[in-house]
């Protein structure tokens, strides 16, 4: 069974994430700019950071790629990862990677710190004003991923391995 992580990073949030997967698996991780083509792949876990809603312009180009594939989906963001914003976030992700007709066996989102440039984006157009519950987020997500997420994305990703080495031979 052939498999590969690739990434799309802005901070290092997303990067970290894959790379402790990497580690955990021994499968081999890539940024998204220096990927291998897909089709040689049985499994790919792909990561991305949240930008708007969705993942960011590189990941999504690298996804729209994708066709027939599994597929285990990961990312980071600042807001909080159980939030509405957070799953709708996970499933519209999702959403674009079955759109090619791939399968989405599990998928993981961790929170990480927001780019400065991009809050004092925000800040000067007022579409997130700094107010307290914002600050706090912020300087709980500056925090991650952690250990417990790198831990987290790390199993789950295992078992995607798992399931789909089974499924080839049963």
């Amino acid at each position: 069974m052939r498999a590969c992580i690739v990434y799309s990073s802005c901070t290092g949030n997303t990067r970290k994430v894959a790379e402790a997967m990497s580690e955990a698996s021994g499968v081999p991780c890539y940024a998204v700019r220096n990927a291998p083509a897909p089709q040689d792949y049985d499994l790919l876990a792909v990561g991305f950071w949240v930008r708007k809603g969705l993942p960011d312009a590189r990941a999504q180009r690298y996804i729209q790629g994708l066709e027939n594939k599994n597929v285990f989906c990961f990312g980071t963001l600042g807001a909080w990862p159980q939030s509405e914003h957070a799953l709708n976030c996970l499933r519209s992700a999702e959403a674009l990677l079955e759109e090619g007709g791939n399968t989405v066996l599990d998928s993981f989102l961790c929170q990480g710190k927001v780019n400065p440039q991009v809050v004092a984006a925000s800040q000067r157009k007022g579409t997130h004003p700094m107010s307290a519950a914002r600050q706090e987020r912020l300087q709980e997500a500056a925090r991650h991923p952690d250990e417990n997420d790198l831990q987290t994305a790390s199993q789950r990703w295992l078992r995607c391995l798992t399931a789909v080495h089974t499924a080839l031979h049963p």
